[in-house]
């Protein structure tokens, strides 16, 4: 519905303009479903002193920057060839890529980092039933988002948003674990 709604032309995926507006309305769609994300678990993180729901926070306003890069991609890809690159600009996808699954990996390690600390000195996590409805709404909006990304990507076969499409999935595991948890 999104597609048909916002895209012109969206069955041409060959065309470079399509594809661009493609790569616009998964970034930001996912700039937005992040952005909310975070401020929820943020608050309920605060709220509970739960320092797993406040670096999940934080992680979904990483992919907030994940998906910011992935719009900027996009827009560097569809650019006319030049002097310096004569076959176009579309391998900065890969690159996008690459950003992501870098910030991933680097949001792996804060986690791990700042969980460590809080072993080293805990502190009482307070249960609530707020807590639980947001890390659930969660999942599910990750689950939506890694769907959504996915159907974007198989049908202009773009790199980027398969990166979105994983980090979606290990956003949905490491929720899920905070929540049994």
């Amino acid at each position: 519905l999104l597609v048909k709604l916002f895209i012109k032309n969206y069955q041409d995926t060959k065309n470079p303009s399509v594809r661009e507006k493609y790569g616009y309305l998964s970034s930001l769609v996912g700039i937005l479903v992040n952005i909310l994300l975070a401020l929820s678990k943020y608050l309920i993180g605060i709220t509970t002193k739960s320092i797993a729901i406040s670096a999940d926070a934080i992680n979904n306003l990483s992919d907030s920057v994940s998906n910011i890069i992935t719009l900027f991609s996009f827009k560097m890809a569809n650019m006319k060839p030049d002097k310096e690159h004569p076959f176009g600009h579309g391998r900065i996808e890969y690159v996008a890529a690459l950003v992501v699954g870098f910030i991933v990996e680097l949001m792996g390690y804060e986690l791990i980092k700042s969980s460590i600390e809080k072993i080293k000195n805990p502190e009482a996590v307070v249960f609530s039933v707020p807590a639980i409805i947001v890390l659930l709404i969660s999942i599910g909006g990750k689950i939506w988002l890694a769907l959504f990304n996915r159907y974007l990507g198989k049908k202009i076969d773009s790199p980027a948003m398969s990166a979105v499409v994983a980090d979606s999935i290990s956003d949905t595991t490491a929720t899920a674990i905070t929540l049994i948890s």
